[in-house]
């Protein structure tokens, strides 16, 4: 080989690059966009009205539009105030549905528990008119006090058949056997003496005044006395059975001249009072 050729053969040299950093530029964060509302795109003169300002949302506006649009046409009621005249309150009764005068109320209240008092109701009607009420309004109050007074009525019925029952039951524990027998001389001596409607009250525990254990005992002690002639005399010792009650009732009507027939005689009221209270115990026993 060649020393031409020795010197044109190269040896490989390695380069070395040296890179220069770049300084890093910071990105800017774009400045936040101000929020944007529907009202932007009407006119400030608008927007600021107060009837707009109350809108958030389109949504709402167009309701109240489309909600307003219907009313047009129709009839219009202004509110009373505390000022406003008796006119502009019988105008605006008139419109919410006050029927022309108290007599045509329509009102349904018939109750098979309590009396409705016609004369009551007329006078409800007559109010209720007064007051502007419509016959809804006025049904609906008249209702109420139906419902309120059938409950007191049932809860009364409850309260007389528990109380009924307990003079019942204390009565035959002291009576025993002889329980019907004595009830029904005092019912008989009760009726034929004293006012039903007086027997008929209704005392504070719900109880019937003729129903009361004492009032029974005190008419059966009653009876016990006149069969056993301590108020008038009598020819038996007991008058407990139909039988002796007839007998009684033949032996005075039947004495023509005795204190029944004889008008001047100053046993004759008793003696009549004491016939009717024995035809009366004659009844019950029937």
């Amino acid at each position: 080989m060649s020393n031409e050729q020795i010197t044109q053969e190269t040896v490989p040299v390695e380069k070395t690059t040296t890179e220069t950093a770049q300084p890093t530029t910071p990105v800017a964060t774009p400045a936040a966009q101000p929020t944007s509302s529907w009202k932007d795109s009407i006119s400030e003169e608008y927007r600021a009205d107060p009837s707009i300002e109350k809108f958030t949302e389109i949504d709402a506006l167009a309701k109240s539009y489309i909600n307003a649009t219907k009313m047009i046409g129709q009839d219009k009621i202004v509110i009373p105030t505390k000022n406003s005249t008796q006119e502009t309150w019988e105008e605006a009764y008139t419109k919410l549905g006050r029927p022309e005068s108290p007599d045509k109320y329509n009102f349904d209240v018939k109750s098979d528990v309590v009396n409705m008092d016609e004369g009551a109701i007329k006078s409800f009607a007559e109010q209720s008119h007064k007051l502007g009420l419509n016959n809804k309004q006025a049904e609906g109050i008249l209702d109420f006090y139906k419902n309120n007074m059938e409950g007191n009525a049932q809860q009364a019925k409850i309260d007389t058949e528990t109380a009924q029952s307990q003079s019942e039951q204390e009565l035959r524990q002291e009576w025993g056997r002889d329980f019907d027998g004595k009830v029904k001389q005092a019912g008989a001596l009760a009726k034929a003496n004293i006012n039903p409607e007086v027997l008929d009250m209704t005392l504070s525990n719900g109880i019937r005044l003729g129903d009361h254990p004492e009032i029974i005992k005190g008419f059966a002690k009653i009876a016990d006395m006149m069969s056993e002639d301590k108020i008038v005399s009598t020819e038996s010792e007991n008058v407990n059975t139909v039988a002796d009650i007839e007998t009684e009732i033949s032996t005075i009507t039947n004495d023509t001249d005795g204190p029944y027939w004889n008008k001047q005689h100053p046993d004759h009221d008793k003696v009549v009072q004491q016939v009717y209270t024995l035809r009366e115990m004659l009844h019950a026993d029937k």
